[in-house]
């Protein structure tokens, strides 16, 4: 009976501390860890928001042999997503759900049919050796098995986070991704010229989707219409809501002389106009940097601007399969 009763006494405790225990522990379990890159935010920015080489230094995955990893890369980084398959690790996704170009990424994390993502935060902030990468892990947990669990598991999870941060330093010290970059700023002018154009709306999630379908129509009806083409296609911004990131558009292209309309497609006559202007070479989605860095001679030098843009496509990318050779003319008109 003493025995017994020691051994009540013992479960007693335990499950005491089971259900007092997690009564201390925040709801929100949250692990981060952090390093220092020798290389610009511009050029890990990117690797982590497509999910590119993931497989290459994810701690997780290069521990079970059988993971199979699927990637899918969206435009803007928005909606691209990474899930794997494997005998030890199981299964989960990954998901990008908002970005600050080169600044911040956040993504939803699902293991398994769990419904409630975790989430996982990323920062890269400049410093001088490089960039401060800090790499955060966020998740709700329920009273008290959950809590407790995690309140064992965070100092596993933090380890797993270091080793995976210094997997990346390694493998992008090493295999350094290139990068964009802004020519020359300048202020001149640029000569009017003829095109044809045709008018466009969305958000940086949808507005590739559109322009690829404006012109196709364009260039439909310019060999149509058997018009010369004597420029670059290109877009004119009319204005940008920073709040919704929803922007109103004319695409074009340049040609000889003044077409006819057909449809959605519009002849159109560019006057000549002074701009501050720079040439951008890289992928289109990096245009952010170089638009930061434009806004930022313009604020310096004390321009005033129209508040429009213009990029011009000088590199056909059916040519050039290299998006880090692909050059853009981005041009503000002055006031």
């Amino acid at each position: 009976m003493k025995a017994l009763k020691i051994i009540l006494i013992i479960i007693g405790i335990l499950v005491a501390a089971m259900l007092i225990v997690p009564l201390f522990v925040p709801a929100t379990a949250e692990v981060s860890a952090g390093t220092e890159i020798v290389l610009k935010p511009s050029q890990i920015f990117p690797f982590i928001a497509s999910f590119e080489d993931r497989q290459e230094w994810d701690p997780w995955i290069t521990m079970d042999s059988t993971a199979e990893v699927t990637i899918q890369a969206a435009p803007g980084y928005v909606g691209s997503t990474y899930q794997w398959d494997g005998e030890m690790l199981g299964t989960g996704r990954m998901e990008v759900q908002s970005v600050v170009e080169n600044e911040y990424i956040k993504s939803s994390l699902w293991f398994g049919d769990v419904e409630t993502p975790a989430v996982i935060e990323w920062t890269f902030e400049p410093v001088d050796a490089g960039t401060r990468v800090t790499w955060s892990y966020a998740e709700e947990t329920a009273y008290p098995f959950e809590r407790l669990r995690m309140l064992i598991g965070k100092a596993f999870l933090k380890k797993s986070f270091e080793t995976g941060l210094s997997n990346l330093k390694t493998y992008l010290e090493e295999n350094p991704p290139p990068v964009s970059y802004l020519g020359e700023i300048v202020v001149e002018t640029r000569p009017g010229f003829h095109a044809i154009t045709a008018k466009g709306s969305g958000t940086m999630e949808n507005i590739g989707q559109e322009m690829e379908r404006l012109f196709g129509m364009i260039m439909g009806e310019i060999q149509k219409q058997q018009l010369q083409m004597t420029g670059s296609p290109f877009v004119h911004y009319l204005d940008f809501d920073e709040t919704t990131g929803h922007s109103n558009f004319v695409a074009g292209i340049q040609v000889a002389a003044a077409g006819k309309k057909a449809g959605e497609v519009l002849p159109a006559a560019f006057g000549e106009m002074k701009v501050v202007q720079a040439m951008h070479t890289g992928p289109y989605e990096e245009f952010m940097s170089s638009y930061m860095e434009l806004d930022e001679y313009v604020k310096a030098h004390g321009l005033e601007t129209t508040g429009e843009a213009f990029e011009f496509y000088m590199t056909d990318p059916m040519s050039v399969q290299d998006p880090y050779k692909w050059q853009t003319i981005i041009a503000y008109p002055l006031k």
